[in-house]
């Protein structure tokens, strides 16, 4: 092949070929230090051995793909990326998950007996749906930062398109450092061939439970990791629905973000799965999220902040 933007030999490199390879020819030197060596979940298959001081360090000697020719695009696609994909375990998470679900539930609120029997039937659930789960009964999120002049009061501009949500007429955004949009799912479950109508219920509001636990557990995230120099807040997640914004906002949302890569797509009418997610959260220097609790169910009807506040 000859050498262009795409594909580059340096034969005169002492290492040349690096990897061990069939068709030298076709080596890709272009990128000679693997540009994604830092990502946990990059493009490649490393391996992963452990140092003499106990350090856990990648080994990319059996990986060919940046060397691959036809891989550069891909590759600069990832770097191009903007986002970051987490994958939440959900057995660290049981106990809150437990305790949501018997908040949804109201299991806290009847006679002793029955509420000895509903929390057996509770665990059976959770123990049965974290085994059904595949892999490490994980939660994938799509976290994609986004800049503080995407910010006005009342509403997101994102590409030259307005998404009205209420709450920002209440906050002092000048404040704010920075955004987050996010998507996930709840945990899939099978409703259909669930034994009785009220361990159909259970389920769902386990599904509920999980995307709750969820939330708060990347407003924390969120906190910890911007808090790295100095201390910063950030704020519930305004998300449609909720916080003044409409359900409009979804495919808007939906649109700014690859939310494939966690499951997530829109069918035109609704989100898929049915249990999916997806909203907002603000950063800051001084805790400015403090507000009314009217707020927190608004669906975002146009002029409500307008009549909340003069009523």
């Amino acid at each position: 092949m000859e050498n262009s933007y795409k594909f580059f030999q340096n034969t005169q490199c002492e290492f040349f070929p690096c990897h061990k390879v069939e068709k030298v020819e076709n080596f890709n030197c272009m990128f000679c230090y693997c540009p994604l060596y830092r990502e946990e979940w990059c493009l490649g298959n490393p391996e992963y051995v452990i140092s003499r001081k106990g350090q856990r360090i990648k080994d990319c000697s059996n990986c060919l793909l940046v060397h691959q020719p036809e891989m550069y695009d891909m590759v600069i696609g990832r770097l191009q990326r903007e986002d970051e994909l987490l994958h939440i375990d959900l057995r660290k998470l049981k106990t809150q998950v437990k305790e949501r679900l018997m908040q949804i539930t109201h299991i806290n609120e009847i006679d002793a007996d029955m509420k000895y029997e509903h929390q057996i039937n509770i665990d059976r659930i959770l123990d049965g749906v974290m085994k059904d789960m595949s892999g490490s009964c994980a939660v994938d999120v799509l976290l994609q930062e986004f800049a503080p002049e995407c910010i006005c009061p009342g509403y997101f501009t994102f590409c030259g398109k307005k998404i009205e949500c209420g709450i920002l007429t209440q906050l002092d955004i000048s404040l704010i450092d920075k955004g987050y949009i996010y998507a996930f799912h709840a945990p899939v479950v099978d409703l259909e061939n669930t034994g009785s109508v009220l361990d159909q219920y259970y389920m769902e509001a386990f599904q509920v439970a999980c995307i709750d636990v969820i939330r708060g557990w990347l407003q924390g995230y969120l906190e910890r990791k911007n808090s790295v120099y100095e201390k910063k807040y950030c704020s519930p997640s305004f998300g449609p629905g909720y916080y003044g914004m409409g359900m409009e906002a979804v495919p808007e949302l939906l649109g700014l973000m690859d939310a494939s890569q966690v499951g997530v797509s829109w069918n035109g009418e609704c989100m898929s799965p049915k249990m999916s997610l997806v909203g907002t959260y603000l950063i800051a220097g001084e805790d400015v999220f403090e507000i009314d609790s009217d707020c927190r169910d608004c669906i975002g009807h146009s002029g409500g902040c307008e009549f909340c506040i003069k009523h």
